[in-house]
């Protein structure tokens, strides 16, 4: 996917257009932190936009925890402007305590929701798409997590999925792309896994090169496992739910997926979802899933209920 004769302005042009991420007209709002991996997003979609052919606009977020935060965001805008690119900056206004990367992802990702685009282009590179599937890994994920970030999800589009880190900083400093670094990441989860990789490179050589594969691999068998839920979803569910026994003689594997998509939240922890594949409900009754939902077994049917 990184082919070194081509320039990477070109890999990332032609990634664009091969895999269809927009269509020419379509509106394509740039999320840029300030950061090497988004400046460099903002330059090289502003560099290729004629061939490419979206409306681009770019949009940077504070999220009010760091005193260098607003200078950061001025810079973008400072760059963005004389890019003549439209920009619009974004507080947030967090405060700190438990969950606090969390609840800024999830700020962050609905402010970004709430901007009248067609597609989101974020700079996620190839190392942090190894980063992810590291700590899907350590968590003990499934498929569905090891198969990390995907190129285009939703409004979700990542030009530089399959660019490592190493060639963007590169670019940036051969075309005078200024960029800050954000002094927090060293000591979050991001950062301490980021620190593991030249250790895990002595190990075997090219490990993020070889994460980064891996999730490619198993996003292509995840495409063709959900095939084969939407067809059992078809037969085993309707408006008074999931078919339990039916469902109890499927594969465990296929249960679990079927299982997901009742549920429908990602913030449903396996362990309830596995119990039900072991045989609990198969009688009727509840079964607590946390985060407010509840699975009940009435008539032979699972249904999901929330407060």
């Amino acid at each position: 996917m990184t082919d070194s004769g081509r320039t990477t302005q070109r890999r990332v042009l032609d990634a664009v257009q091969r895999l269809g991420l927009w269509q020419p007209g379509d509106t394509v709002c740039l999320a840029v932190s300030g950061g090497v991996d988004s400046m460099v997003l903002m330059h090289l979609m502003h560099r290729t936009q004629r061939a490419h052919g979206a409306q681009l606009s770019v949009v940077s977020i504070d999220h009010g925890l760091r005193a260098e935060s607003g200078r950061e965001v001025g810079m973008v805008e400072a760059a963005a402007i004389a890019l003549n690119l439209p920009f619009h900056a974004v507080r947030l206004n967090l405060r700190p305590g438990p969950n606090l990367a969390e609840r800024a992802r999830e700020a962050r990702q609905n402010a970004l929701r709430d901007r009248r685009t067609d597609w989101i282009a974020t700079g996620h590179h190839r190392d942090d798409q190894a980063e992810t599937v590291l700590y899907h890994l350590l968590r003990g994920s499934g498929m569905r997590g090891l198969m990390g970030m995907q190129v285009k999800s939703g409004p979700w589009v990542r030009p530089l999925l399959f660019e490592p880190r190493a060639a963007l900083q590169q670019w940036a400093e051969a075309n005078g792309v200024e960029w800050s670094e954000d002094p927090s990441n060293p000591g979050s989860q991001r950062g301490t896994l980021r620190e593991l990789m030249p250790r895990l490179d002595a190990v075997h050589g090219g490990a993020s090169r070889a994460l980064a594969r891996s999730a490619r691999l198993l996003a292509s068998e995840d495409a063709w496992v959900e095939a084969l839920v939407d067809d059992e979803w078809a037969a085993l569910v309707d408006d008074s739910g999931l078919d339990r026994v039916a469902l109890a003689s499927r594969h465990p594997a296929l249960q679990l997926r079927l299982l997901r998509r009742l549920v429908a939240s990602t913030r449903v922890r396996a362990e309830p979802l596995e119990s039900v594949v072991s045989g609990a409900l198969m009688q009727g009754g509840r079964l607590d899933l946390g985060g407010g939902l509840v699975m009940v077994c009435s008539g032979g049917r699972l249904k999901v209920e929330a407060p």
